[in-house]
């Protein structure tokens, strides 16, 4: 598998984590209970539940829409591979703003890697 496989999969793993805390809080369950049950300290719990709607500081909820440099960080291929398959039709993208900044949306660049691998 690529290495960008296991970064998608990383982020998606994340973001179920922080929805698994945010539900055992909002169960009524305390920062000690909920560090016993995952194995991480109450601190860690605590900062993941008060950063929650930070994304610059919590990554775990990944945003819909990735920039030309985000997406290839995360499929590991060279920013010019990214435009080169916007502008052949293989990726798509969305522009946006008065310069025209391409944004792609996470569910696109998912379904490229799996028509990519099983096929």
């Amino acid at each position: 598998m690529p290495n960008w496989y296991s970064k998608v999969n990383a982020e998606e793993a994340r973001a179920a984590r922080l929805k698994q805390i945010i539900d055992m809080r909002n169960a009524g369950l305390t920062y000690a209970e909920i560090s016993l049950k995952l194995g991480v300290s109450r601190e860690r719990i605590s900062q993941i539940i008060n950063n929650k709607n930070n994304t610059k500081t919590n990554n775990s909820t990944p945003h819909p829409w990735l920039t030309t440099g985000e997406v290839s960080h995360l499929i590991n291929v060279h920013v010019n591979t990214v435009r080169r398959w916007d502008n052949l039709g293989i990726l798509k993208s969305y522009r946006i703003g008065p310069r025209g900044d391409r944004r792609f949306r996470r569910k696109d660049v998912n379904r490229l890697f799996r028509e990519r691998t099983s096929g």
